[in-house]
């Protein structure tokens, strides 16, 4: 790979935004990248915290098994983003498992010499300290969801900040592919398949979506935010 392509790629993260030239050189020398085929499990829980990565390619989910076996997904990392920083920097084990949900390529940067880094970079230093509040807030936003919101609140929450992510203000009528499995999508709702896909019916009677496989065109936004917002029930 030509090291101008993996520096653009890098820039796209928000971890690395707004770096200068020397920096991204500097960060450049440090990556080592990676290609890792689906399903497989990166780091599990407990293990020793020793980096962390950028995902270039390629979609990776963050989950928790509970004591009966089942699993609870919290994030799905996807190109440009990064994860296991938090972990990396408190310098014990990481608190989840980090599985491939596709081929993907990466950069993993050890948590030492990103320190060295840090040291002589304080434009990094204040991405890394915006990055880290924007996932606190964001698990944040999890935590309430799963303890006060219905699980078609969390749906339509879920199917709008998604849609938002691609285009900045989806409207009616756009159409989108979902990022993971339905299966995949009710564990990381904290619910279960059949609720999830019941759930989806009642939107589409509703006329508020539509839905073919795992295409989802929004049909009505205000309705769907109205929902998420537990201002209108389902």
């Amino acid at each position: 790979m030509q090291k101008n392509q993996l520096v653009e790629e890098l820039r796209e993260a928000e971890l690395f935004s707004r770096l200068e030239p020397e920096d991204l050189a500097a960060l450049l020398a440090i990556a080592r990248t990676r290609r890792v085929d689906g399903g497989e499990i990166l780091f599990a829980a407990g293990d020793r915290a020793s980096g962390f990565y950028v995902v270039l390619e390629g979609k990776i989910k963050l989950y928790k098994v509970s004591a009966d076996g089942k699993e609870y997904i919290l994030r799905v990392v996807q190109g440009g983003q990064t994860f296991a920083e938090a972990a990396a920097f408190s310098g014990h084990s990481y608190p989840v498992f980090a599985e491939t949900m596709s081929a993907c390529r990466l950069a993993y940067f050890d948590v030492n010499d990103f320190r060295n880094l840090i040291q002589r970079s304080p434009q990094l230093a204040l991405n890394m300290i915006a990055t880290m509040a924007a996932l606190l807030q964001s698990l944040n936003q999890k935590i309430e969801d799963l303890s006060l919101r219905e699980v078609g609140a969390r749906l339509c929450r879920h199917l709008l900040a998604y849609a938002r992510e691609q285009v900045g203000e989806a409207g009616d009528g756009y159409t989108f592919k979902l990022e993971t499995t339905k299966s995949a999508l009710a564990a990381r709702l904290g619910t279960i398949s059949e609720t999830l896909s019941r759930t989806f019916k009642k939107l589409q009677q509703q006329g508020l979506i539509i839905m073919e496989r795992d295409q989802v065109t929004l049909l009505n936004c205000q309705q769907l935010q109205e929902i998420a917002d537990g201002d209108l029930k389902l």
